[in-house]
């Protein structure tokens, strides 16, 4: 008796069960569509982020003419050295732009165009090269650098500058590609390698000669003649050639 009041009980559950089952399913006739859900504030903003444009660093206010800066790596020179803007009145501050050229862009970048520092200059600073992080940017722009204190490579004998100029002595050398070469030392031999000659005339070789214009020459005392190395990033046409002496 028990087993048949559960199992009829049983039957009278599983029964209702599906009753009510087929009632949930079936479709209400005069129900109206429910709106689409309206999106949260949130989910916009996610979907659609802001994005600022990041700023180039290299323009022109970038290592600007009258700013200072000190050396990352302390005996590099022309486009193996690296510098940081500092303010002026820094202890850290090394050397100051006295000459910034414009700054290029596009193609106009692309093309071969050297520093143009005055004299006395210690360090052309290529910027490309020495904003790592935007080399990319088909941007470019040079920077002449005077330490604010001894020594001044940039001056004649110096050892260093942007260029060979009379006073400077040279050691001779090969260049990458195995040829003949000479590169800048110090005259009073406390640089890394003794000075052999001492440049004492400079002149520029045209490679088109007029007709009736005169070639120039080093003088007839001259020991040694030799073509100036061109600054890094320049295209000389005319090479520059040095009348040197042997130094004593």
């Amino acid at each position: 008796m028990t087993r048949a009041l559960l199992r009829t009980a049983g039957t009278g559950l599983a029964l209702l069960t599906a009753g009510l089952l087929l009632v949930g399913c079936e479709p209400a006739k005069h129900a109206k569509a429910a709106p689409p859900p309206s999106p949260s504030p949130t989910a916009t903003a996610a979907a659609s982020p802001v994005v600022s444009p990041t700023p180039s660093r290299l323009d022109d206010s970038y290592f600007a003419e009258g700013s200072c800066a000190r050396s990352l790596n302390p005996g590099g020179s022309g486009t193996t050295a690296h510098y940081e803007t500092v303010p002026c009145d820094s202890p850290n501050a090394e050397a100051k732009v006295t000459k910034r050229s414009g700054t290029l862009t596009g193609v106009a970048a692309a093309l071969p165009r050297g520093a143009d520092c005055p004299d006395g200059t210690d360090v052309a600073l290529d910027l490309t090269q020495n904003d790592l992080t935007n080399v990319t940017r088909n941007r470019a722009a040079w920077a002449c650098l005077r330490n604010l204190h001894d020594p001044h490579p940039g001056e004649p004998g110096g050892g260093g500058g942007p260029g060979i100029v009379v006073g400077d002595c040279v050691y001779a050398t090969k260049s990458a590609s195995g040829s003949d070469t000479v590169a800048e030392t110090r005259c009073d031999g406390k640089g890394d390698h003794r000075p052999e000659y001492k440049v004492d005339k400079e002149y520029v070789k045209q490679t088109v000669q007029l007709k009736g214009s005169t070639e120039a020459t080093c003088p007839d005392e001259a020991t040694v003649t030799f073509t100036i190395p061109a600054p890094p990033g320049t295209l000389a046409m005319n090479p520059t050639v040095a009348c040197a002496e042997p130094v004593d």
